[in-house]
């Protein structure tokens, strides 16, 4: 954790990977998890006994099946009983997932489990959610996959998506007044394409979410935090593609935002902002030969991602989210051995952030070549 800035909050790094996962396993190696540099996790995997079958809760919450707190009672039970210290910050993940029951049709099951999570997440001590709204199996938000789409124009599709992320984000709040959403990102992914406002009904996968971010922000009482967590930015590898980043959730999402909440998105959307560890230390198992930090050397991977790690601190308001796939930051094991030097970085970025010190040194040159490659 940072220092406080002139009464801003200070900034936070959470931790989400595959070593994060299964409430019952962090229970267990909680103190070994406090040694790593973060704030706080990223909590998935959460078992629901369901009619006598188990099924992961985060990826059936947002459809037909209707949960009940005996559902997950053992789950419920773990997370209470996780004894967190240095970790301040936790987030219990909640998925658009498996979105198979279309946005016109009964939508009571979703409100509920919604509600229920909620509760969970305030009893469990969580500051809030890791809302991920990315469309993994059916296409939430592309009109023209839309059940009822030979029938119901994009217009009122995305007037009943509004009117959905609201009745969502009014039962959220009802358990749970002071939540604090960590969306995987906001309305500045779509903004991102050109001319974006005018082609909503064109974009082949996301034209319908600012219509769902907008219910969200339209529904959000006062204790209620709204963060734009920028997932895309996982591809970002020099300071200017963070101070973009920040421009895009600042600006250039005000473009698909109703005039009306311009204010109110100004005030309740934060800036986050997100880094896929392993593409900034092209880790083997994941990685691409065509990922730009494949062509710098090993000593240069470290640098970059101290570099972005610094970058991304500055250019949030208060969040900051480091996923990992395949690799343990805490745990041997996976595919990906985390590199020696990685957590040293993390380190020391965050204290020269908190001493108000410069990074220290240019990567451009060897950032610019690799990105030729």
């Amino acid at each position: 954790m940072t220092s406080p800035r002139n009464g801003l909050p200070p900034k936070k790094l959470i931790a989400w990977g595959w070593d994060t996962n299964y409430p019952e396993k962090i229970q267990s190696h909680i103190r070994k998890m406090e040694l790593m540099p973060w704030d706080g996790i990223v909590l998935g995997y959460f078992k629901a006994n369901k009619a006598g079958k188990e099924e992961m809760f985060e990826w059936h919450c947002f459809g037909a099946h209707r949960f009940e707190r005996s559902d997950l009672a053992t789950t419920i039970e773990t997370l209470k009983a996780i004894p967190f210290e240095k970790f301040t910050d936790n987030f219990l993940r909640y998925n658009v997932q498996p979105g198979d029951v279309d946005w016109f049709d009964d939508f009571s099951s979703i409100i509920h489990n919604a509600r229920l999570w909620a509760e969970v997440a305030r009893e469990t001590g969580m500051k809030g959610w890791k809302f991920d709204v990315e469309d993994y199996q059916e296409k939430l938000f592309t009109w023209k996959k839309q059940k009822y789409a030979s029938t119901k124009s994009f217009e009122e599709y995305a007037a009943q998506i509004r009117l959905r992320g609201k009745q969502i984000i009014e039962a959220i709040q009802e358990a749970y007044p002071d939540i604090t959403l960590l969306l995987s990102f906001g309305a500045s992914y779509v903004a991102r394409q050109p001319h974006a406002a005018r082609r909503l009904a064109e974009l082949t996968d996301y034209g319908l979410q600012p219509a769902f971010i907008t219910g969200l922000l339209e529904g959000a009482g006062p204790q209620v935090k709204l963060i734009d967590g920028q997932e895309h930015a996982y591809g970002h590898l020099t300071p200017e593609d963070y101070y973009r980043g920040y421009h895009g959730v600042r600006r250039e999402a005000l473009s698909l935002i109703p005039v009306e909440l311009h204010e109110k998105y100004r005030n309740k959307m934060d800036v986050g902002v997100a880094m896929w560890a392993n593409f900034q230390l092209s880790l083997p198992v994941t990685t691409d030969k065509f990922w730009p930090a494949h062509y710098l050397t090993p000593e240069d991977r470290l640098k970059l991602f101290e570099q972005n790690i610094y970058y991304a601190i500055k250019t949030t308001d208060e969040y900051f989210w480091l996923y990992s796939e395949q690799m343990g930051w805490w745990e041997e094991g996976y595919p990906s051995p985390t590199p020696a030097g990685a957590l040293d970085a993390i380190r020391r970025s965050r204290e020269k952030i908190i001493a108000d010190e410069p990074l220290g040194f240019d990567l451009s040159p060897q950032v610019a070549e690799a990105r030729r490659q």
